[in-house]
């Protein structure tokens, strides 16, 4: 849960907010719910509209 901390802590300085979701789903990954690369799949359904890398 410590890495999941300061992954937000990192966003939060760049200026960024964090979404709940987002939160949650990176602490699911944490206690070994869900792969991380459930976490990125989230990610990219929740924010359709935004242009981001995919690679």
């Amino acid at each position: 849960m410590r890495a999941v901390d300061n992954a937000i802590a990192q966003q939060e300085l760049e200026g960024l907010k964090v979404s709940k979701a987002t939160i949650e789903d990176m602490q699911r990954a944490a206690r070994g719910e869900i792969r991380s690369e459930d976490v990125i799949r989230n990610i990219y359904a929740r924010f359709k509209h935004v242009p981001i890398f995919r690679p």
